[in-house]
């Protein structure tokens, strides 16, 4: 049986590299894992090709383990876009077609970062990088409520079951927006 499933995975793996194989479906980089590949991960069309090709066999893998949650490619990638009209200052950007529909705030202080200062929306998993009160900070939509307000949920992740971990959020303290305003009203 064991040898079924390692000729599976090299099936899967055939014509793609370990390290981008690990950076498709976010596992930590082989110990030999090329650096400059590794590096690369961050330049949004770098990895397109390989997540066109690979996306099926990630996602049904992904599925098995993880229902109800998509791999950071997903989200960089499939997501739902933001329409037209909700782009605002981003209409006539380069990143106009990467913006993506963020998840949900449901309670919680602050803003996203790039609504404080001049910054690209940024965020992981759908959750946009934020500026906040960490004693008091944001809740956001799990992963399989934003899938089911979207109606992508598969048959499969239908069913009931446990809400998967959150990913943790990462917040800026108010004190440093509040420092930088008054830098840029003083300047």
């Amino acid at each position: 049986m064991p040898t079924n499933r390692r000729f599976r995975t090299r099936a899967r793996r055939e014509g793609i590299d370990p390290t981008r194989w690990a950076m498709l479906n976010d596992m930590l980089p082989p110990d030999d894992a090329n650096r400059f590949v590794w590096l690369d991960r961050e330049h949004y069309n770098a990895l397109l090709p390989y997540w066109q090709e690979h996306r099926k066999t990630i996602l049904a893998d992904w599925m098995k383990t993880k229902p109800g949650t998509r791999p950071s490619m997903w989200w960089r990638y499939d997501a739902p876009r933001l329409a037209p009209e909700d782009l605002g200052r981003w209409s006539r950007t380069v990143m106009a077609s990467r913006l993506i529909e963020l998840r949900r705030l449901l309670c919680g202080e602050g803003q996203p970062l790039h609504e404080v200062l001049n910054y690209a929306p940024a965020h992981h998993y759908g959750i946009p990088a934020w500026f906040g009160d960490p004693d008091n900070p944001p809740e956001f939509e799990t992963q399989r409520a934003y899938l089911k307000r979207h109606k992508l949920l598969l048959p499969a992740e239908k069913r009931v079951i446990a809400e998967p971990e959150p990913h943790p959020l990462r917040i800026e303290p108010a004190e440093k927006w509040q420092w930088m305003r008054n830098m840029s009203k003083a300047g």
